[in-house]
């Protein structure tokens, strides 16, 4: 009867060990997730070296505006990703503070022909960036456009444009103290 007893007092003892051990586990395995889940959350991401490029390549070119970001980018709905944009102030005697904005400049893909003007506000909610940025004299500054299209975005190709106006007002190409603008292109693609 003692060697029972002992067996059922080993058993419940192991019982409770694996428990334990699967509790902690679990603990440790969401706790590495939530370390990682930030540099996991953007897809889409400008690499320093993308960024230090595409300032090189203002200053060299004589540039004022550009975007380092491909042509075009084949998205999946709700993905985040950022491009960078670049301002480079070509007046070597005062520092300067320029507006920026972003907005949906045409369609095209399965939304050829669709108004941008039907999208627009949709679009805008997906973009987060700053709305000035100050530039020192004869300096460049790279700025993160950052982009989350919804989860129930419409498939097809996304024209998008970043204006730079040395006012505080900017809005579109034909704003009238544009600085300089840079287009650039995502694809979303459905699941």
């Amino acid at each position: 009867m003692s060697q029972r007893k002992g067996a059922i007092q080993m058993s419940l003892g192991l019982i409770v060990v694996v428990v334990f051990a699967v509790i902690l586990l679990s603990l440790l395995l969401s706790w590495v997730y939530g370390i990682f889940s930030p540099f996991t959350e953007i897809t889409h991401k400008v690499t320093d070296v993308a960024r230090q490029e595409l300032l090189s390549r203002l200053a060299q070119a004589g540039g004022r505006v550009g975007i380092a970001a491909p042509a075009i980018t084949e998205w999946t709905r709700g993905e985040t990703g950022s491009f960078s944009l670049g301002i480079r102030n070509t007046n070597p005697a005062a520092d300067k503070t320029y507006s920026i904005n972003v907005y949906l400049e045409e369609l095209g893909g399965n939304l050829a022909g669709t108004p941008a003007s039907s999208l627009e506000s949709e679009v805008v909610s997906w973009l987060t960036f700053s709305r000035t940025e100050f530039v020192e004299r004869g300096g460049s500054k790279s700025s993160n456009i950052i982009i989350k299209p919804s989860a129930n975005a419409q498939t097809g190709i996304y024209l998008l444009r970043a204006v730079v106006c040395d006012a505080l007002s900017c809005t579109d190409i034909n704003s009238p103290n544009l600085y300089g603008s840079a287009q650039f292109a995502i694809e979303i693609k459905g699941l």
